[in-house]
């Protein structure tokens, strides 16, 4: 490699700047004129003559380290004299010819020479081409990755689609670092999402899991004023007060941090043990649905307590076992993978025969009732339109637009008889509330689909739809069923819906 020191490149400026100062050469003078400009050199010659001397006395008084730069900076001639020197270089010489006689010739102006970039100047430039050409490349890669017009198509497109959406996220990340940048002045909620691309969400911190009796059931309205004062709650009421009908020997169990509330007990209603669960969260993206192996049509199954581990939620349940049975319409990460139009039985459909529960990516329950048609094609727009994530088949739909919707005759789920259930509902935006009925150790559950749709419906839902019930009804809290299941175990699954904190595990409490 060339190495450069400093008397090399100081020389070189020098050089440039004398290159830059010369002034365009002048038109040819007329032959008539030398001689009068020939005259005027004398003056030019005693001033070059007068600076000449004065240098090296000057040069004397600055340590030798300096000389150079010293040098470099003179003081340039006075423009006159400037002008004097390219007359000088017109004046005629005499030169031999080839009989050795003596001629007069004019001499030609020296050609000027090229201006040439210094070695810092060479790589100050190459270095910003080099980024430029990056950016490009990136912005380039980006488009092509996630601005095509056939996003609805695939998984991936689709996928791609709800996870860059790029104002969103410029959003996000500004409010948090004004949230930080800020945090002594004041106090300003930060904003987290889970990207849809994740499979595990952030691992729930154990510090903010809390566990109260019945008697200081009214401990838990502090951690629900915390939410509210956070903002978490955004005025909504809950559903959880302390003077519910708690089942005795048992206790309140709750988690909070910014982005999540979760409040889970059990009560006495009718004399039967049930289940209860409320969850607030902050984002859509909290709201999550796990098939074993991520894969649509795993053959695997495992408990529910397994899938919930390995997704770090902060509480989980059942949802339709969609690999028991082949009927109801799936969709899974915004992708349609069950759509039968084969009969079922008389005028149903197999894609038809049951109500179907929808999320979007807003976190809110829209309903594809039994009976209702479409192709495969109508059933693609509809997903796309409404931002559908995913999708729960199994019912009946047990509370529409806040009213009660009674049911006659279901295809699934035992509804005219005492049995165990499952359902979720949604009371206001992010607010979710869940409830079972299972056997309990001295008694079996007795409640029909209607009667537990009037239960729900008294928790003041909005929307609220039945699960699969029985054995395959529980609900997991910090690694353990909440419930106690029908038979006394855990039945393997092959899906579950899930709530998850949002907040990285890098800014949780240690």
């Amino acid at each position: 490699m060339r190495e450069y020191d400093l008397e090399d490149i100081l020389a070189e400026y020098a050089a440039q700047e004398a290159e830059a100062a010369q002034p365009e050469d002048p038109a040819e003078l007329p032959e008539e004129e030398y001689w009068q400009e020939a005259l005027e050199t004398e003056k030019a010659q005693a001033q070059e003559k007068t600076y000449a001397e004065e240098i090296p006395e000057a040069a004397e008084e600055i340590p030798a380290d300096a000389q150079m730069t010293q040098i470099f900076r003179a003081p340039k001639l006075p423009k006159a004299d400037r002008a004097s020197d390219a007359i000088m270089e017109r004046l005629p010489v005499e030169e031999p010819d080839e009989h050795g006689k003596k001629k007069t010739k004019k001499q030609k102006p020296a050609k000027k020479k090229a201006k040439k970039e210094s070695f810092g100047r060479k790589l100050g430039f190459g270095f910003l081409s080099l980024v430029f050409m990056a950016v490009s490349l990136a912005v380039l890669a980006w488009s092509l990755e996630n601005i095509h017009p056939d996003t609805a198509k695939t998984t991936d497109s689709t996928r791609s689609l709800g996870n860059t959406n790029l104002v969103s996220r410029l959003d996000t990340g500004l409010n948090n670092a004004k949230a930080n940048a800020l945090s002594d002045i004041a106090y300003i909620p930060k904003h987290y999402t889970i990207p849809e691309s994740e499979t595990v969400a952030p691992k729930p911190q154990e510090v903010n899991f809390g566990s109260v009796t019945p008697d200081n059931a009214a401990n838990v309205m502090d951690v629900i004023q915390l939410a509210r004062n956070s903002g978490l709650l955004e005025g909504q009421d809950v559903i959880f007060r302390p003077d519910l009908n708690f089942e005795p020997n048992t206790n309140i169990q709750y988690y909070y941090d910014e982005t999540i509330l979760t409040i889970i007990w059990k009560e006495l209603i009718d004399g039967n043990t049930v289940t209860c669960c409320e969850v607030k969260v902050a984002d859509a993206s909290q709201f999550r649905r796990k098939l074993v192996d991520d894969t649509f049509g795993s053959p695997r199954k495992l408990f529910a307590t397994s899938i919930a581990a390995s997704v770090n939620s902060v509480v989980a349940m059942n949802a339709d076992f969609y690999m028991f049975r082949d009927f109801g319409i799936v969709v899974y990460d915004r992708e349609l993978y069950r759509f039968s139009e084969d009969t079922y039985t008389g005028s149903y459909k197999k894609y038809n025969c049951t109500d179907t529960l929808f999320i979007t990516e807003e976190g809110d329950f829209v309903f594809w009732h039994r009976l209702q048609e479409a192709t495969p094609e109508q059933m693609r727009a509809f997903i796309e339109e409404n931002n559908i994530i995913f999708s729960i088949a199994f019912g009946p739909i047990l509370v529409e637009d806040g009213q009660l919707t009674p049911c006659d005759w279901y295809p699934a789920g035992e509804i005219d008889r005492g049995y165990s259930r499952a359902g979720i509902g949604q009371k206001d935006h992010l607010h979710y509330f869940y409830m079972s009925l299972n056997h309990s150790t001295h008694k079996e559950a007795r409640w029909t689909v209607n009667t537990f749709g009037e239960r729900m419906y008294e928790r003041g839902l909005q929307q609220a739809y039945c699960l699969d019930g029985g054995q395959t009804s529980e609900i997991v809290w910090r690694g353990a069923p909440f419930n106690y299941i029908d038979f006394g175990g855990e039945r393997e699954v092959s899906d579950i819906m899930y709530f998850a904190t949002a907040i990285p595990e890098s800014e949780g409490t240690p």
